[in-house]
């Protein structure tokens, strides 16, 4: 992210997260109010109510952050630009899938009465649900305040797409997707919860190199932080100079397997992959490519195997972690 539109993300991130902490605040004062005695009539009574209007109140406000905020970055970078005009209250009722936040919010009290119609003690009850009603609160919150960027974005001809912003602390995934560049029309990838950002990008921007990408995102992190978001093996893997997409990569849902209580992946071990380089290509029948019949290992399996610093770094090498 470049140093002339620091200001602006920074500043509508933080006012953004500010709504984001009072609606939740607002929902567990709501939720403390759910009746065990009588929790339909509780919930659709009181608790549903107040905290729809709750969160139709905040989306309406995150919306109207945006026509500023796209403004605001637009003149940082030299061009002259006026807020668009957008009306915020378009933005609030409903979910991103297009359903009223009721019927949404509705699937976080079914949680709670599954989980007491198997026993389930009320107190662990009602904290299940409600975690469940705050991921849905946060998430929709924040595909709100992206959703309005993008409209007021698409008023300014002058913008070509949008730049990831990738906040700390975040995730593995997100992280490897900073700094990305994509049309609007391209859907924005998240997980419940994520709270990365959308920075207009002008057409001359769109072409100019940019510092903001994985690599520097992790440097500017704790050893703690690169931990968490990644797994102590993996991000020891990355601090050893593995590239951090194919770390991250080698964990895609439905590509890790045990074998012999060591973790393997399946990504990326076709001849267009890492089984070039690892050997023993094979084509199995219905299958396009060869593929390496060796297992290989994750970044983090590595780690644990590697003897010392040496070994890693040619174990790396060995299974495409490390150009």
């Amino acid at each position: 992210m470049t140093a002339p539109t620091t200001a602006p993300v920074d500043e509508v991130y933080r006012a953004h997260h500010q709504l984001v902490r009072q609606v939740v605040d607002q929902a567990q004062t709501a939720w403390a109010e759910l009746d065990p005695a009588a929790p339909v009539e509780s919930w659709t009574e009181q608790v549903r109510p107040r905290t729809v209007d709750a969160v139709e109140q905040a989306q309406t406000e995150t919306a109207s952050l945006a026509a500023w905020y796209v403004a605001a970055v637009l003149v940082a970078t030299g061009v002259i630009a006026v807020p668009a005009v957008l009306l915020a209250a378009a933005f609030a009722g409903y979910a991103s899938n297009g359903r009223p936040l009721a019927m949404l919010f509705d699937a976080a009290f079914g949680r709670y009465q599954r989980a007491t119609a198997l026993d389930v003690p009320d107190r662990e009850a009602r904290a299940l649900g409600l975690s469940w009603l705050l991921t849905y609160i946060a998430t929709e919150l924040s595909d709100t305040h992206r959703t309005a960027i993008t409209a007021a974005s698409v008023a300014h001809p002058e913008v070509a797409g949008y730049e990831r912003i990738v906040h700390l602390p975040a995730c593995g995934r997100c992280i490897l997707l900073a700094g990305r560049l994509y049309r609007f029309s391209t859907g924005f990838q998240r997980h419940p919860r994520c709270d990365c950002g959308m920075l207009p990008v002008t057409r001359g921007q769109w072409e100019s190199h940019r510092d903001n990408n994985p690599k520097a995102l992790f440097a500017a992190m704790t050893r703690a932080q690169q931990d968490k978001a990644f797994g102590h093996g993996d991000a020891e893997a990355i601090r050893a100079g593995a590239d951090i997409g194919r770390v991250v990569n080698a964990r895609r849902p439905g590509a890790l397997y045990v074998a012999g209580g060591h973790e393997y992946t399946r990504d990326a071990t076709t001849v267009r992959g890492a089984g070039r380089q690892m050997g023993q290509l094979s084509r199995r029948p219905g299958d396009r490519y060869r593929s390496t019949q060796l297992a290989r290992p994750t970044a983090a399996q590595l780690v644990n195997t590697a003897s010392d610093d040496a070994e890693l770094r040619q174990l790396l090498r060995r299974f495409d972690y490390l150009r």
